[in-house]
Order: structure tokens, then C-alpha cells, then sequence
């Protein structure tokens, strides 16, 4: 079976526009989503992390939870009926931490 091309979004599409249209982003990691599964986050959320850049950005900016890569991460916008937001988790955003690493030279 020859191999599919990647899906490719003919127009940019903001995390600004997805606040504004009340959409989730969805988040799924190529090697391990067939244990964990997709991960729903806050457009507000992403853009504090982020700024305010394409849906497509997002996936070579982010890298999965699990397993750490980030080169086969792929996200989405979509609009849940309330049937489905029902049932789905949406990750929020807690706290933003930064870590201090010291770099020395010789002197």
C-alpha cells in the first residue's frame, strides 16, 4: 500500500480565529495515540504559551507528553457539538514554569 501524503490545510488558520469561533485545538502524537489518545486544549491556553501563530505551527512547536518527540505531533481545530464536548477532557493550562540552567566559562 503506497504511503499517503501528509493532510495539508490550504488556509492559515489563527488561535485567535479558534478563540473567537469558541474551537478546540486537538493534539495527537504519531507514535504513541494508539495508547493515550488525542489531547483537547484551550486555544487561550496555547497563545499564552505560543502567541497568537498558525494551528500548523503547533505542530513543530509542541512535542508529545510521553514520548517526547516532537517530529510526528499533528493538530487540528475542530467545533464540538455538545454531545461530544460532553465527553471530552480539555487540558487547561496551570502554571508556566521556567528552568534557571547556569553556563560557565573559563576565566
Amino acid at each position: 500500500m503506497p504511503e499517503q501524503p501528509p493532510k495539508r490545510r490550504t488556509t492559515i488558520w489563527f488561535l485567535s480565529s479558534a478563540v473567537q469561533n469558541g474551537q478546540l485545538v486537538w493534539v495527537d502524537c504519531g507514535y504513541c495515540h494508539d495508547r493515550y489518545g488525542r489531547r483537547y486544549y484551550d486555544p487561550r491556553d496555547l497563545m499564552q504559551l505560543f502567541g497568537d501563530v498558525d494551528v500548523n505551527h503547533l505542530g513543530r512547536a509542541m512535542k508529545c507528553e510521553r514520548c517526547g518527540r516532537k517530529d510526528n505531533i499533528e493538530c487540528d481545530v475542530i467545533v464540538p457539538v455538545a454531545a461530544e464536548r460532553a465527553r471530552i477532557t480539555v487540558r487547561r493550562l496551570a502554571k508556566i514554569e521556567v528552568r534557571i540552567r547556569p553556563v560557565w566559562r573559563d576565566g
